[in-house]
């Protein structure tokens, strides 16, 4: 078979078709970047490029349960071996066992044993007509191997079970393969899209206010309700009936009558308002609150129309929605997201792409930058009455942002004066932090020219496996890297010299291959840092041309 090229738009680069397989022992190893990358490359092929999200919810489902149903039997299996207690998955001393090992270590526990005895999940992308994906999986497996048949059937995929190895009867092997039926979002249509007309339009609106429990209310410009439709008044549990008017207007609360019928209906000329949230609760102790998204407008007769539609979310999620304007709440959001590390909001956006809703823990491999602005403390006491300090700070950390942006970096942190970066991409935090210092470069010239202290940077990078995860308690939580490699690599920073970048051994050798044109690595060194019994090997990297 011949190796293609395929370019992929995720990284831009050109990678040799098929891609490697992918292992797969644990729901929280790295291989999701890789995963997505490979089923873009596979729907590229299929001619399905646009099916890119919903392909990977769907298979993200799949794999997840395969592997909770593998890391049930593998637990199993090894308190059989080494506490010799004979118990099945659904015994209840078998639940609290797992259960305490989870929160004990995770699954780093059981994903070691899977490793160790041959348990393993691999997917393959062959280049066979209408093949997505092929998975060889443990036969323990085969209760989880399905698809969500309604997203399956939507976008145009089946699974298809073939049939067992006879050498290999541990395995089976299940393939993911585009439907052969003529689906619309992979076909051309042969009709064009039709304008609806005003009685059609008329009818698509009352079939959408029947299908999902629209309701309307009329107020005064007093704040009196002038009419209600009944299916507000049965979403809340009351009765069918006029008197259920006044007490369902008792249990609205004060602040809508000033935000909405005083407020929003008024600020815009043409009194229209979109997108207010407001929490109604029944008065029932035992019924939870109902949060409605209420939009409308300011009738001529001074009259607000109101079209009110429930939030339909899983109670604890709804409760957590602030009321009020949406709009307010995306200002909010526009102050506040600059000040939400670019890991979480990523990885967040990431998770509720996939049907989830927390974050969770996960172990991978990345290189970890320390960039600290030499003596910026004594520099902060000489020079606090001279010049804006606050103002140099961030000119000179806003070069470095704009770096880590260019080669594909996250900023996990500032700590006053000091960043600290994570790359997927080790050979990429070394060109940023060449980067770096050739901006620092460009400002110190300016500096030198105006007659002021220089500000040299300092890095330090350390490459190795990693914790990302949750510290910290409810009210305040922090999903950031922990682990040796990030206190190695804030070492590194700190022994490194001056306008210098100081890497690790480790990370050296992982990139050593790559052809580095522009880059020259110094002689290998050791160093003793802090907390360390064994010394570190180290070697200075600056760019070809540096002086």
């Amino acid at each position: 078979m011949t190796t293609a090229k395929v370019s992929s738009e995720i990284t831009g680069s050109l990678i040799p078709w098929p891609p490697r397989p992918i292992i797969i022992t644990s729901i929280e190893q790295n291989i999701w970047h890789e995963f997505a990358q490979n089923i873009a490359y596979s729907l590229d092929r299929l001619q399905c490029p646009r099916l890119l999200d919903s392909t990977i919810l769907l298979l993200h489902k799949l794999i997840t349960n395969m592997v909770r149903i593998m890391h049930r039997q593998v637990f199993q299996q090894a308190i059989k071996d080494n506490l010799y207690i004979n118990t099945t998955s659904e015994d209840g001393i078998f639940n609290e066992l797992l259960k305490n090992e989870l929160i004990a270590h995770g699954d780093r526990n059981i994903e070691k044993f899977c490793r160790n005895n041959n348990f393993q999940i691999t997917l393959t992308f062959p280049d066979e007509n209408d093949t997505l994906v092929s998975i060889h999986y443990p036969t323990c497996c085969d209760s989880a191997v399905s698809l969500d048949d309604k997203l399956a059937e939507a976008i145009g995929f089946v699974l298809i079970k073939q049939t067992a190895n006879e050498i290999d009867t541990d395995y089976h092997i299940v393939k993911i393969v585009k439907s052969i039926t003529k689906h619309y979002l992979t076909q051309p249509q042969s009709d064009l899209p039709r304008l609806l007309t005003p009685a059609a339009i008329l009818d698509e609106t009352q079939a959408i206010f029947s299908t999902l429990n629209y309701g309307i209310i009329v107020f005064s410009s007093a704040g009196n309700i002038l009419a209600v439709s009944p299916s507000i008044l049965s979403s809340l549990k009351l009765e069918i009936a006029p008197p259920s008017i006044q007490a369902f207007a008792k249990i609205i609360p004060p602040h809508f009558y000033n935000d909405v019928i005083w407020g929003l209906a008024l600020e815009s000329s043409d009194g229209i308002f979109e997108n207010y949230r407001i929490r109604i609760r029944s008065g029932c102790d035992d019924d939870p609150s109902i949060l409605f998204n209420i939009s409308g407008y300011r009738h001529h007769d001074t009259t607000i129309h109101t079209l009110w539609q429930i939030v339909s979310l899983e109670q604890k999620t709804a409760n957590t929605l602030a009321e009020g304007s949406i709009l307010n709440e995306a200002r909010i959001h526009n102050i506040t997201r600059h000040y939400v590390p670019q890991l979480v909001e990523q990885k967040a956006r990431e998770i509720v792409r996939l049907g989830g809703n927390e974050l969770t823990n996960e172990e991978c491999f990345l290189a970890v930058l320390f960039c600290d602005i030499v003596g910026f403390t004594t520099y902060v006491e000489n020079n606090e009455k001279e010049e804006s300090v606050i103002h140099t700070l961030n000119l000179v950390l806003g070069r470095i942002s704009k770096v880590v942006r260019q080669y594909d970096g996250m900023i996990d942190k500032f700590m006053g004066d000091c960043v600290m970066v994570l790359f997927r991409d080790p050979y990429q935090a070394v060109l940023a932090a060449l980067e770096m210092h050739k901006h620092s470069y460009d400002i110190n010239s300016l500096r030198m020219r105006a007659g002021k202290d220089l500000l040299l940077l300092r890095i330090g990078i350390h490459w190795g496996k990693v914790i990302i995860g949750n510290v910290g308690f409810s009210g305040r939580l922090d999903w950031t890297t922990i682990g040796d490699v990030v206190n190695t690599a804030a070492r590194l920073e700190k022994n490194c010299q001056p306008g210098a970048v100081l890497i690790s051994q480790a990370l050296y050798e992982t990139i050593a291959h790559i052809d580095q044109p522009g880059v020259k690595y110094g002689k290998i060194f050791y160093l003793k840092l802090k907390g360390k019994r064994k010394q570190q090997a180290v070697r200075y990297v600056q760019a070809s041309n540096q002086l």
